[in-house]
C-alpha cells in the first residue's frame, strides 16, 4: 500500500506541476488531487523539495539505464539533455523556482554519469591515470552541465542540438592547434 501511496503522490505532483509552476503548488493541491491527507504526505516525504528530489532522481536513473553506455561526446551531451527533454514543462516550471538548485544537483550528477561513461567506452584506463581521468570527466561534466544550464536559463528555445555541435567542432580544431608551439 505504501508504495501505490508514494505513486499516486507522485502522479498527482507531475499532474499539477504540468498544469503549474511548482512555487504555486501546495502540499494541500496534492493531497486533495490523490485523495490522501497531509499527514500520509508527509509520512512519505519530509516536504515539497524532498518529493521534487526523489522525483528527478529516479528520472535520471531511469535516463542512465536508457543508456548504459555512450560512443561520443555529442551523445554524452544529448543523453543529459534528455533529462529536461522528457519533462521539458515540468522542467521548466523547476528551473524557474525557489527549488533550482535541487534541479541543478540532479543535473550535475547526470552530466557526471553521461561523460563518466563516455570515457568509460571511448578512453583506455592505459591513456589517462586515475587522477587525470577524473580531472577530465570533471571537466566534461561542467561543459555539459553549462550548455543545459545556459540552454535552460534561455528558455529553452534555441536548438540546443546545434550548439552541442558547434562546441564539439570548435573543440576539435583547438586540439588540432597547439598553444603551446611557440614561433
Amino acid at each position: 500500500m505504501s508504495k501505490l501511496t508514494q505513486k499516486a503522490i507522485k502522479e498527482s505532483f507531475i499532474k499539477l506541476l504540468d498544469q503549474k509552476p511548482i512555487d504555486r503548488i501546495t502540499i494541500k493541491d496534492i493531497t486533495d488531487d490523490c485523495g490522501i491527507s497531509r499527514n500520509t504526505f508527509y509520512y512519505h516525504y519530509s516536504d515539497l523539495p524532498a518529493l521534487v528530489e526523489e522525483l528527478l532522481m529516479e528520472s535520471a536513473e531511469e535516463l542512465m539505464q536508457t543508456y548504459p553506455s555512450i560512443d561520443s561526446l555529442e551523445e554524452a551531451l544529448n543523453v543529459a539533455a534528455r533529462f529536461v527533454l522528457d519533462s521539458r514543462r515540468s522542467v521548466r516550471h523547476i528551473y524557474n523556482s525557489s527549488h533550482r538548485y535541487i534541479y541543478e544537483r540532479c543535473l550535475m550528477k547526470v552530466s557526471r554519469r553521461v561523460i563518466a561513461a563516455y570515457f568509460d567506452m571511448a578512453v583506455p584506463d592505459s591513456v589517462l591515470s586515475g587522477d587525470e581521468r577524473e580531472i577530465m570527466i570533471d571537466y566534461y561534466k561542467c561543459l555539459c552541465y553549462g550548455m543545459i544550464a545556459d540552454w535552460c536559463e534561455s528558455g529553452m528555445k534555441d536548438d540546443y542540438a546545434d550548439d552541442f555541435k558547434k562546441l564539439l567542432s570548435i573543440r576539435s580544431k583547438m586540439l588540432s592547434f597547439d598553444i603551446y608551439d611557440s614561433p
